[in-house]
């Protein structure tokens, strides 16, 4: 019984990156994010933000914890293709999103390893998804280090300052954070505390009682994840 209640209670937090046509192994294409989204809507999931997520965590954690059916969706790096193939089909459903944005990458174009060139969210997209009201934007960082790798002073910049650009930039506060590659030491989670009242990390699972508000899961939805195992991550929050 004890397992039963944590594998169908809490929320699950979804963890894209790019919706589109691209080779990249962490991209989903258009008609399947469009099949999850509606599959989402058909079975009666509450779609909530980071920014409930993260009032209910401090204030009521108790309430979210018992909470079935509940799902927050994420993007990571802020990916041209968000703004383009995703926000429609947000805004068709009204599913509000965070977007944890690498505020270096802004206005660039990416290029992988496998020679894929994938453009990135500017500054006037980023706005206009900003005041819909339904796109919240967060920070990653200035240039996507593995933040446990680099110097400590070297993190905080990175951390401090793609924080403070967003917050002028889009006239806000940020209190949420996600530690690229999910890679993170106790110093760095030290200065996210310092800076944020939640973050997560890339490991996968439910948020539960046990939960670190610092290294809170996220589950990865990417070209490798099938329909199928879409819909065990988001009742188990596992495939």
């Amino acid at each position: 019984f004890f397992l039963s209640f944590f594998n169908f209670r809490g929320p699950v937090v979804l963890m894209y990156h790019s919706v589109g046509e691209n080779r990249a192994f962490f991209t989903v294409k258009l008609r399947d994010f469009e099949r999850q989204m509606n599959y989402l809507k058909q079975h009666n999931f509450n779609i909530i933000s980071v920014a409930e997520l993260l009032i209910l965590l401090k204030n009521n954690k108790q309430k979210i914890l018992n909470k079935n059916k509940t799902i927050i969706i994420t993007f990571d790096d802020g990916y041209a293709d968000n703004y383009e193939t995703a926000f429609p089909v947000l805004k068709k459903y009204q599913y509000p999103a965070t977007i944890f944005l690498t505020v270096g990458r802004v206005g660039t174009k990416l290029k992988l390893k496998n020679k894929t060139k994938i453009n990135m969210l500017n500054w006037e997209q980023i706005k206009e998804m900003h005041n819909s009201g339904l796109i919240d934007f967060e920070p990653h960082t200035i240039t996507h280090p593995k933040l446990s790798k680099i110097e400590i002073t070297v993190a905080e910049n990175e951390i401090l300052e793609s924080k403070q650009i967003i917050e002028e930039k889009l006239n806000k506060k940020c209190r949420v954070f996600a530690y690229p590659f999910g890679d993170f030491n106790k110093n760095v989670k030290s200065l996210v505390q310092k800076y944020f009242g939640i973050a997560f990390s890339t490991k996968k699972g439910k948020i539960s009682r046990v939960s670190d508000l610092y290294d809170l899961p996220r589950n990865s939805i990417d070209s490798e994840v099938s329909f199928m195992q879409f819909k065990g991550i988001i009742k188990y929050g596992r495939i």
